[in-house]
C-alpha cells in the first residue's frame, strides 16, 4: 500500500472549505441585468399571426463587406432536375447568385418566396454592390452571403437558382 503524504491530506481537507459562494443576480427590479432583458420600442401583440411569415433582416446588424467575395466552387448557374425530398421540419430556403439567371428567377418568384417565408443564401457574390443588386431583386426577403459548397455536397446539387423545401428541390 502506498503512503499518501501529509500534504495531500491537507489539500483535500482544505478543498472542502474553498468552494465559491453563489451570487444571485436579478433579485431586484433595479438591477444591472434589467437593461439586457428589456426590449426598447417593441410592441407586444397577444394575437398571433400564423398566416404571415416573419423575416429577420440580419443585414441591418452586421457589416457583410468582410465576407465578400463569396464563391462556391461546386455550384454554378444552370438548370436543375426537380426531385422530391423527405426532410420534415426544414424551413424553405433558396440559393441564388449575382448572375442574370438568378436575378430574373428572384424577380419572378419573390412574392411566392415571401409568402412561404423562405430565406435566401447568395452563394456567388462578387462584392457589396452585387449583394445589393441581389437583394433589390427580391425586396423584403432575407438574403445572406454564404459559401454553398457544403449544401451542394449534402443535397447533391450542382446548379442554382434553386428552392429547397422539406419536400422538394425545384427551380
Amino acid at each position: 500500500m502506498k503512503r499518501i503524504p501529509l500534504t495531500c491530506y491537507c489539500i483535500l481537507f482544505w478543498a472542502t472549505f474553498a468552494q465559491a459562494e453563489l451570487t444571485v443576480v436579478g433579485d431586484s427590479p433595479d438591477d444591472l441585468t434589467r437593461s439586457y432583458f428589456h426590449v426598447t420600442g417593441a410592441q407586444r401583440s397577444d394575437r398571433a399571426q400564423p398566416d404571415r411569415a416573419v423575416h429577420a433582416d440580419l443585414s441591418a446588424f452586421t457589416d457583410e463587406a468582410w465576407i465578400l467575395p463569396v464563391r462556391s466552387s461546386l455550384l454554378s448557374p444552370g438548370p436543375i432536375a426537380p426531385r422530391t425530398l423527405n426532410m420534415p421540419g426544414l424551413h424553405p430556403f433558396f440559393l441564388v447568385g449575382g448572375d442574370p439567371q438568378s436575378l430574373t428567377w428572384l424577380r419572378q418568384r419573390a412574392a411566392g418566396l415571401r409568402e412561404m417565408g423562405a430565406a435566401g443564401l447568395a452563394v456567388e457574390v462578387a462584392d457589396n454592390e452585387a449583394l445589393l443588386q441581389i437583394r433589390a431583386a427580391a425586396p423584403g426577403l432575407t438574403i445572406l452571403p454564404v459559401n454553398g459548397n457544403e449544401i451542394a455536397t449534402r443535397l447533391q446539387i450542382e446548379h442554382y437558382p434553386i428552392l429547397i423545401t422539406a419536400t422538394a428541390l425545384e427551380q
